[in-house]
C-alpha cells in the first residue's frame, strides 16, 4: 500500500482540486476585481488572498485536525444545530445556486459570443440537459472524480488561462491603471469580495472528493491527511497565481472597458486575441463552469448520503443524490442568471460566518476535542450565524424595498457592521464568554 502520492498523481489530483475552486467565479470576479481596484489592485488583491485562498487552506486543515468531512466536524460543535446549518450549506453551493449558476453562466457566455437569438427556450434547454449529463457522467463514481477532472478538464483550463494572462501582461490594453472606483479600504473589499467565490465552503465540501481520491489511490490512514494538505498547497498555490494574474489582466484595461463580468472578459479577450479570443473565452468558461457544478454535485451528494442513507436506505443513496441534483440544478439555470445571484446569493454570504468560524475554530483551537472549547465554538458558530442572518434580512429589506428599519438599527448598531464584519466580535465574546464560564464551574466544583 503507497504512503504516499507520487509526483504525478499529486499533480493530477492538485490541478483537479484547483479546477473545482477555479470555477466560472474565481475565472470571472477577478478581472473585475482587478479593473475596479486600479492602482490599489496590492492592498485589494492582499483582502482576496485572505478570503478567497488562505481562508479555504484553513478549510482543509480544519478537515485534517477535525479528522472528518464538514458534515462531522460541524457536528462535533454542535449535533443539532450542525446538522441543519450543514444541510442548508450544501442545499446553497449545491442544486439552489452555484450548480445552476454555473451552466447558466456558461449559456450567457455562447449566447454573448457568438449572437445567438432565439423565440424560444428549446436551445438553451438542450444545452442544460447535455451540461447536466455530462456532470453525471464525471461524478458517478465518487473515487474518480478528482482524477477526471485533473486529467481532462485541468489541462484545459490551465492553458487557456496561461495564454490570457501572459498576453494581457506582456501586451497590456491601456498604458496605466485607472484610480478605484470605490472608496472602501481595498483590504476590506478584496476580503468581502472573496466572500463571492464561496471557497471556504467548497473547500470543506470538495475535502471529501480530494479524500476519496487518495484512498483509491491506495492511500490510508494518517497519510491521508498529509496528502490532503499537500494537495491543497499546490492546489490553492495555482489559485492565487491565477487570481493575482486575472486581477492584473483587469487592472491593464485602465478602466478603457466599460463593461462587467463575463462581458468584461468577452471583450478583453477580444481585444487581445481578436476573434480567437472568443472562441478561447467559450471554452475556458464551459470548462470552468463544469468543474465547479462537478465538485459541487458530487460533494453535496456525498454529504446527503451521509445525513439520510441511514434512514431511508438506499433511496438516499449518493448516486440518486446526484441524480436529483442534477435534475433540481437544470430546471432552476432555466432562471434568470441576475436574479439567481440576487435572490439566492444572500443566503450564501449568510452560511460564510459560521463557516470561517468552523475553519479556524479546528486550525487554531490546540485542544479542539476538549469539551469546554466544543462549547465556546458551538456558540460562536451559532452567534456569528444568527448575525449573518440579521445582515441577510438587512440585504432583502433593501433589495425589496420591505422598510424593516428596525431591523437594521439593530444590526448597524454592532461593532463593524458597516464593513458587513459585525460577526467577528460577537463570535470573539461569545468564544470567550462561554469558555471563562466553563472554566469557573469546572474549577469551583474542582474546589467543592
Amino acid at each position: 500500500m503507497n504512503k504516499d502520492l507520487s509526483i504525478k498523481e499529486m499533480l493530477v489530483m492538485g490541478g483537479g482540486l484547483f479546477s473545482m475552486h477555479f470555477g466560472a467565479a474565481c475565472m470571472l470576479f477577478p478581472v473585475q476585481w482587478g479593473k475596479d481596484a486600479g492602482t490599489a489592485l496590492w492592498p485589494m488583491f492582499t483582502g482576496v488572498l485572505l478570503s478567497g485562498v488562505i481562508l479555504p487552506y484553513f478549510g482543509y486543515l480544519a478537515l485534517v485536525k477535525g479528522n472528518g468531512t464538514f458534515l462531522s466536524i460541524t457536528q462535533k460543535l454542535s449535533p443539532g444545530f450542525g446538522t441543519g446549518f450543514a444541510a442548508l450549506t450544501i442545499f446553497v453551493i449545491g442544486p439552489l445556486y452555484m450548480v445552476p449558476r454555473m451552466s447558466a453562466a456558461a449559456w450567457a457566455a455562447i449566447v454573448q459570443i457568438t449572437g445567438f437569438e432565439t423565440e424560444n427556450n428549446l436551445p438553451a434547454i438542450v444545452f442544460a440537459v447535455v451540461f447536466y449529463l455530462i456532470t453525471y457522467w464525471f461524478v458517478v463514481n465518487p473515487g474518480r472524480v478528482i482524477d477526471k477532472i485533473g486529467r481532462i478538464l485541468f489541462p484545459v483550463l490551465i492553458v487557456v488561462v496561461a495564454v490570457v494572462i501572459v498576453k494581457s501582461i506582456a501586451c497590456p490594453i491601456a498604458d496605466q491603471w485607472s484610480a478605484p472606483s470605490f472608496r472602501q479600504n481595498p483590504v476590506v473589499c478584496g476580503f468581502l469580495e472573496g466572500y463571492a467565490t464561496a471557497d471556504l465552503q467548497c473547500a470543506l465540501l470538495f475535502g471529501i472528493i480530494v479524500v476519496q481520491g487518495i484512498r483509491n489511490a491506495g492511500i490510508e490512514g494518517k497519510a491521508v491527511n498529509r496528502n490532503l494538505k499537500k494537495i491543497g498547497v499546490f492546489g490553492l498555490g495555482l489559485l492565487m497565481i491565477t487570481i493575482l494574474g486575472h486581477m492584473i489582466a483587469g487592472a491593464n484595461t485602465g478602466g478603457t472597458i466599460d463593461l462587467t463580468l463575463s462581458a468584461l472578459y468577452v471583450q478583453m479577450v477580444l481585444k487581445l486575441w481578436g476573434g480567437a479570443g472568443g472562441i478561447l473565452f467559450n471554452i475556458a468558461l464551459i470548462a470552468a463552469a463544469l468543474t465547479t457544478a462537478v465538485g459541487a454535485v458530487s460533494s453535496t451528494s456525498g454529504i446527503w448520503e451521509d445525513i439520510l442513507y441511514k434512514r431511508k436506505g438506499k433511496l438516499f443513496s449518493y448516486r440518486n443524490f446526484c441524480i436529483m441534483s442534477c435534475m433540481l440544478s437544470c430546471i432552476i439555470s432555466f432562471a434568470d442568471l441576475d436574479t439567481i445571484v440576487k435572490v439566492v446569493g444572500p443566503v450564501l454570504d449568510a452560511s460564510y460566518p459560521a463557516t470561517i468560524v468552523i475553519a479556524i475554530y479546528f486550525c487554531l483551537c490546540r485542544k479542539p476535542e476538549d469539551e469546554i472549547n466544543l462549547k465556546a465554538g458551538k456558540w460562536a458558530m451559532i452567534s456569528a450565524f444568527i448575525i449573518s442572518i440579521l445582515q441577510m434580512a438587512v440585504r432583502y429589506s433593501e433589495m425589496f424595498n420591505m422598510g424593516w428599519e428596525y431591523i437594521s438599527k439593530v444590526y448597524y448598531a454592532f461593532p463593524l457592521a458597516e464593513y458587513s464584519l459585525a460577526w467577528v466580535p460577537v463570535s470573539i465574546v461569545f468564544f470567550g464568554l462561554i469558555r471563562l464560564t466553563e472554566m469557573d464551574t469546572v474549577a469551583q466544583a474542582e474546589r467543592v
